[in-house]
């Protein structure tokens, strides 16, 4: 019994992560640079206040916020790319296109690897006050780049339909 409500809570967790990274690739849509990049972090808070009720973990938006901009400086080196594809965003209808997709990609990818990193620090008993993001980097880079693969795949295959 006890196994197949684990089972249930880890099904539940990847269908929480699953729609919120959807929900992250919005905002690269959006035509005002930088902006996406608010939003996109208000996404993934919600996500962790969503697992961490999953998961019967306290929740403190301030921690929250704190661990979402830990593990996004992992990949810290790949921000000044990221503000020069949303400021491309600016220059009318081509600017737009070239940088939403891109940028759509990104915020999946991230928000991928920032929930897999809860889903892993909460399955192994952990909680939001004790998450050391550190301790994650190599893993949170590694769903990163996982989660790009997953989000551009279907970004393709959304593309190849409308063609």
């Amino acid at each position: 019994m006890a196994k197949k409500k684990k089972e249930d809570k880890a099904t539940t967790a990847d269908q929480i992560i699953k729609n919120h990274v959807w929900f992250s690739t919005i905002p690269g849509w959006l035509p005002i640079p930088l902006v996406d990049l608010a939003a996109v972090t208000a996404v993934q808070i919600d996500m962790i206040k969503q697992l961490c009720e999953l998961y019967d973990k306290d929740y403190n938006s301030q921690k929250g916020k704190s661990v979402v901009l830990a593990l996004f400086s992992t990949i810290g080196g790949r921000l000044p790319a990221y503000a020069i594809r949303s400021s491309l965003k600016s220059i009318p209808m081509i600017g737009w296109a070239l940088g939403g997709a891109s940028l759509a990609a990104f915020a999946g990818a991230s928000t991928y690897a920032t929930g897999v990193v809860f889903k892993e620090h909460f399955d192994q008993g952990g909680t939001l006050k004790d998450i050391n993001p550190e301790s994650f980097k190599e893993f949170y880079k590694k769903q990163f780049m996982k989660g790009k693969d997953i989000v551009e795949d279907v970004l393709e295959k959304d593309k190849d339909k409308e063609e």
